[in-house]
This record gives C-alpha cells, structure tokens and sequence, in this order.
C-alpha cells in the first residue's frame, strides 16, 4: 500500500514557465525566500524565476532592464515534526540545459541536467532525514549549452504522512482489578464476622453466685438470719406451686 502525503509548500504552478513570477528585482548575487511570508506562493510568487551562473558578465535582460533573477537561491522552510531519509521528496521543474546543483543545510545532496529550453525539466528528489525545526534548500547553476541561464517552473515539498496510532479503549476494570476488588470484598467480610463472634471480657457474665448454705452460727441454735430471709423468699415462691402451711423453727434460747 503507497504511504500517503500531503504538501508542505509549494512555489509557483507546473506547466507556466515561470511567467507567474515576480518580474520586479533585478539581479541579485544571492537571494533567500521565506516559506510562509509570501502572501501568494503559487499564483504570484515574490522570488526570481531567472537562476543564472555565477560570475556571468551580462546578467539577463529584457528591453533594455535587468530580469529578476540570481546566482544562488536559498528557500527556507521550517517542519513541524521530524521526517526519516526518504520521506520528504522535493519536486523541481526548470527549463534549460545547465547543471544545478542542490543542497540542503549547506550539504550536497545531488546534481540535476537539464535537458534543454523547449521542454521541462522533471526532477523528484528524495531529501535528506531533517529534524523538526528551520532548514534550508539552495539551489545553483553552473555553465552548460545555452545563455547561462534557466528558468525556473515550479517547486513543491511533500512530505509522508505518519500513520495515526489506534485509540486504546480504557475498561472501567481490567480482570486483574477485579481479582484483587474480590480478594479484598472477602477479607473485609472475614473481619467483620471476626468481630461479630469475638467477645470482650466486659461482655463476659460473671460466675454465678454461690448458694448460700446452713451454717450454724453458735452451740445455742441460733441460725444466719439472712440465709433464713432467703429460705422464706424461696418458700413463699414454691408455696404458690404446691400450696402449704409454712412453719418458723422454733428458737431456743
């Protein structure tokens, strides 16, 4: 499957030969266009389409007046993300038979022949890995067949497009959540029930109370008084049950 690009910038339109360019200038020994400060890059580009050999003594002229044009040409654009070798191509098109050259950065990048003044020069070249950031496109001719001169058609940077990375879809709970939400559910319930069944000493009843017993107080007959008030109590209680005559011992003095 072909990657997908889109245009970065472009100057100029294909197939025009330059004649949508800005005639006003004259020569100009070098000369550096800003991508993004042109308010009509295409259809009426503020950059000379005339690229001319240095140290030539007759610059160009049409009646009389020196065209727009340079000996060296720098374009400087500015990239918003990071492109690996290959992934920016640099479309060229000029007419005539001289030899540019092409660098990027101030580094060679490749030489382009061009083929003659009747038809296009078609170039596509793959450019260098560049880095987010401000760089720089030069372009400049040497001595071939013909007045020194060429004229440029159109330029145009592509670059690839970065594939978008598939959107995870986040789970209210991943299974390892609800394992460990489990585990803690049953902890909490074995506390609780831990609790429930344990019992503080408070809570703990007291041993009941002994019975009292018939204790003889003295060799005279005498008895505890208290154990006998209980004794009655229990009496008048089973009295009720089993109906019956109570009789008080007698006391000897």
């Amino acid at each position: 499957m072909p990657q997908q690009t889109e245009t970065l910038w472009q100057i100029g339109q294909a197939g025009k030969g330059g004649q949508e360019f800005s005639q006003v200038g004259g020569w100009q020994e070098e000369f550096t266009y800003v991508v993004g400060l042109d308010p009509d890059p295409i259809n009426q580009p503020q950059m000379p389409s005339l690229l001319v050999v240095p140290g030539r003594k007759t610059k160009p002229k049409s009646k009389g007046k020196q065209l727009f044009s340079t000996d060296k040409l720098n374009i400087q654009f500015t990239l918003a993300q990071s492109y690996s070798t290959g992934e920016l191509t640099l479309f060229y098109n000029f007419f005539g038979s001289q030899v540019d050259t092409l660098l990027v950065d101030g580094k060679p990048v490749t030489e382009l022949v061009g083929i003659g003044s009747g038809k296009p020069t078609k170039t596509q070249i793959p450019l260098p890995a560049l880095s987010a950031g401000q760089h720089t496109l030069t372009l400049t001719t040497a001595s071939g067949l013909g007045d020194g001169a060429h004229r440029i058609d159109y330029l145009k940077l592509e670059g690839v497009v970065a594939p978008q990375q598939p959107q995870t879809l986040l789970t209210p709970e991943t299974p390892k959540e609800t394992k460990e939400t489990k585990e803690t559910m049953a902890n909490e319930k074995k506390e609780t029930a831990k609790e429930k069944t344990e019992v503080t000493p408070s809570e703990v009843s007291s041993t009941p109370e002994q019975k009292k017993s018939y204790v003889p107080t003295s060799q005279t007959g005498l008895q505890d008084y208290a154990y006998w008030c209980d004794y009655a109590k229990k009496q008048a209680k089973e009295s009720k049950k089993h109906p019956k005559p109570f009789r008080r011992g007698r006391i000897w003095a």
